[in-house]
């Protein structure tokens, strides 16, 4: 059934796909805090991160259930590229993890701050990793793959499933209503759009999605390092503080993206994707 819609109606089942994942992140948190309280677990130490590790698991686990049901279970194991030559090929994104990750550090160390706990600590990075692996491999192992197979690998296919894929990425921040200012869930929406045509584009030239993983999983864990080591903030504190100024990021991601899916390079995504 999921592989007949999945090809029969690709726009249709990415919207389920989404759906149910996200579906599966809500019904999860609300059930680990229902057994928390039925096992009279101190919530002194139920932190947010701990709770968010749980919850992207199970959204791991349904994205892998839909690969698995469609015939698509050997993306995880794909090597397209390779690794590390996949990182050459998103070169920019990790200058701008490495450039980020600099100035954070000579500037943005709190003066008087505290460090966390290590077990809060080590729950901050291992959330904001799994994270980037479950997003991955809902929104490119399913979705972008989905719309590449349906449009087909010309390059106005590629852009189609590029361009699509990154608005159904940024469309899911929209559940970030329910905790963070209007405003700023709009601009992380408009961001995330962007950023996921760009990991699209890196995805679709590396054939390799653990390149992917490793990126967003990267940037997630320096945009709130700071909170994740200090507890100075919390994501939907972070969130509500963007404003318009995040519309540069649609340059900013849009322009790499252009210059990977360049005329010259297309018969590297065809190379790994052949349909």
């Amino acid at each position: 059934m999921l592989k007949r819609l999945r090809k029969n109606h690709p726009l249709l089942y990415c919207i389920g796909a989404e759906a149910v994942f996200l579906g599966s992140l809500f019904v999860s948190s609300y059930l680990v805090v229902i057994a928390l309280l039925l096992f009279r677990f101190n919530f002194a130490y139920a932190d947010d991160y701990l709770l968010g590790c749980i919850q992207e698991l199970v959204g791991i686990g349904v994205a892998v259930a839909l690969l698995r049901r469609t015939g698509k279970a050997q993306l995880l194991t794909r090597r397209g590229c390779g690794f590390f030559n996949g990182l050459l090929v998103g070169m920019y994104p990790a200058a701008l993890l490495a450039y980020n990750l600099y100035a954070k550090l000579l500037f943005g160390l709190p003066a008087d701050g505290t460090l966390l706990p290590l077990w809060r600590i080590l729950c901050f990075f291992a959330n904001m990793m799994l994270v980037g692996v479950a997003e991955e491999f809902l929104f490119r192992g399913v979705v972008a793959e989905t719309l590449l197979e349906h449009f087909g690998t010309s390059r106005g296919g590629i852009w189609k499933a590029c361009l699509l894929s990154g608005v159904l990425f940024g469309c899911a921040h929209l559940t970030n209503l329910f905790t963070s200012a209007p405003l700023g869930v709009l601009m992380q929406c408009v961001f995330a759009t962007s950023l996921g045509v760009l990991y699209g584009a890196i995805y679709f030239r590396t054939g390799n999605l653990w390149v992917t993983v490793f990126l967003h999983g990267g940037m997630d864990i320096l945009s709130m390092l700071m909170g994740g080591l200090y507890g100075t903030e919390t994501v939907a504190e972070s969130v509500s503080g963007y404003d318009i100024t995040m519309l540069s990021s649609v340059l900013v991601y849009l322009i790499p993206a252009a210059f990977l899916l360049r005329k010259k390079k297309i018969g590297e995504v065809r190379f790994y994707f052949k349909y």
